[in-house]
């Protein structure tokens, strides 16, 4: 039979994007469905379903969305049902057809509702409690916070001399994004035995070792809370880390899309914004947020915003505007999901106590279960032998460490494959769990790890699925000593 010839192939296509990787749907999960599948066909393994712990997708485990938002955008898409809803989701559709009546089939304006950006306005004023309040030019709708962070990229990053300083262990998006764009990633390690912070030592070390390289960084990316390792920055390390980029002349992406998953007493939200203008330094800052994350859990929706947080060249103001013209405008569906995240039913809008209490009662009741289920991860991690776990302060992840022996690490190089991965897709294999290696994050040379959700709902079930974590890796492990 004749080779068909295919009028482009992998090497006619630009490489850079052929080279980037994206570990969250990488060679685990890719397994995992393939075996998904077989066992839909009949073929038989230890487990009746995979599990899917490699991803921050809350509603595929079960998290009820928010009927008070849904109720409105349900509405929204169809106005025959608006007379059956309450009066406090009529008068909250009112508001929005009064600025752009029913059709969100229709193209937005490029940055978004006008509306919804001057509710996020209000929004950030009131969680940084701060004087100014953003100018909705500054705000641009996104479907999700990654759309805004490549937007960005693209943007700013020229050639291959440009460098992107990336926390590590970081989220894949950006490694593989800048990747795509040509340019080189300048790795900062946190210090997990410090509970994953951001040492101001490490910043200068790597910044001066791009510089003698020949790599001009040209952003600092911090992620607050942490993904995949789940700390959350306390105001000394955001002053640095601010001070350090005015101090370089680079800019900040401030990653702030787990601000409402803060899980421990000792520990807030600090916004990059609120400390900047605290400092009063001139540095340049995005910062993004999404309705993936936090209380709302909406990803499939894909809505979010990123914000030019600090003044900059007008000039370039106008070419992140024109960017993203190119696009038309992100998903309307996304746009009003995020102007109903950050404005929740209040006594000021009208709303009555049935309602707001209503809203508050499932935003708590969701809050208290991800609390509940980050101490069950934290504690069966630390409670298995040869693995460690720092405690998981804020997101939806443990990012725990796992001991492998000398024996393991051959086996491992024995099949060409890194050490975590091979643990990673036994794990799969035998048990139906799905994680990502710690190596698609990147990590402390010598070190292994992985990442894991702790979405798992309900909570008897995240119980049962840890419990047999531990015992397959104590039995596992145990062949390798």
């Amino acid at each position: 039979m004749d080779k068909v010839q295919y009028s482009t192939s992998v090497k006619d296509i630009n490489q850079n994007y052929v080279e980037a990787q994206y570990a969250v749907r990488g060679l685990v999960p890719s397994t995992a469905a393939k075996i998904q599948e077989e066992i839909k066909n009949g073929k038989q393994y230890p487990f009746e379903s995979i599990t899917e712990l490699n991803i921050g997708n809350p509603q595929t485990f079960g998290q009820k969305p928010i009927s008070f938002n849904r109720s409105i955008l349900a509405s929204m898409l169809d106005p025959s049902i608006l007379q059956h809803q309450s009066e406090d989701v009529q008068r909250r559709v009112k508001h929005y057809c009064d600025k752009i009546g029913f059709q969100i089939g229709a193209y937005s304006q490029s940055p978004g509702y006008p509306v919804v950006r001057e509710a996020i306005a209000n929004f950030i004023q009131k969680r940084d409690g701060t004087l100014e309040k953003p100018n909705i030019n500054d705000i641009l709708l996104t479907d999700g916070a990654s759309a805004g962070i490549t937007l960005m990229f693209n943007l700013l990053l020229k050639d291959n001399k440009d460098g992107v300083m990336i926390p590590i262990p970081q989220y894949p998006l950006y490694s593989a994004v800048i990747t795509q764009c040509g340019a080189q990633q300048i790795p900062y390690y946190l210090v997990e035995e410090k509970g994953w912070s951001a040492e101001q030592t490490e910043l200068e070390a790597q910044y001066e070792k791009a510089k003698q390289n020949g790599i001009t960084p040209k952003i600092l990316v911090c992620i607050n809370p942490g993904n995949p390792t789940g700390q959350v920055f306390d105001k000394k390390s955001i002053v640095e880390m601010i001070q350090f980029a005015s101090e370089k002349k680079i800019v900040i992406f401030a990653d702030e899309v787990y601000q409402e998953n803060i899980y421990v007493e000792n520990k807030k939200f600090i916004s990059f914004r609120k400390v900047a203008l605290e400092l009063n330094l001139n540095v340049e800052i995005y910062s993004f947020h999404s309705i993936s994350k936090g209380i709302t859990g909406e990803c499939g929706l894909r809505g979010g915003y990123m914000e030019i947080t600090t003044k900059v060249d007008p000039d370039v103001h106008f070419q992140i505007h024109k960017s993203k013209t190119v696009m038309l405008c992100s998903n309307t569906i996304g746009q009003l999901m995020t102007g109903l995240m950050v404005t929740p039913p209040t006594k000021e809008e009208g709303c009555n106590d049935l309602t707001i209490q209503q809203y508050n009662e499932e935003c708590r009741a969701l809050f208290s279960s991800l609390q509940r289920r980050a101490a069950i991860v934290t504690q069966f991690l630390n409670e298995t032998k040869g693995v460690s776990c720092q405690p998981i302060e804020g997101a939806m992840y443990a990012f725990p460490k796992i001991e492998l022996s000398e024996k393991f690490i051959q086996f491992a190089k024995e099949q060409n494959q890194e050490p975590d991965v091979v643990y990673c897709l036994d794990l799969l294999k035998e048990t139906g769990l799905v994680v990502v290696p710690g190596s698609g994050f990147l990590q402390y040379p010598g070190t292994y790890h992985f990442r894991m959700t702790i979405l798992i709902l309900p909570e008897e079930r995240l119980l049962a699925k840890m419990k047999i974590f531990k015992e397959w890796h104590e039995t596992y492990m145990s062949k390798f000593q």
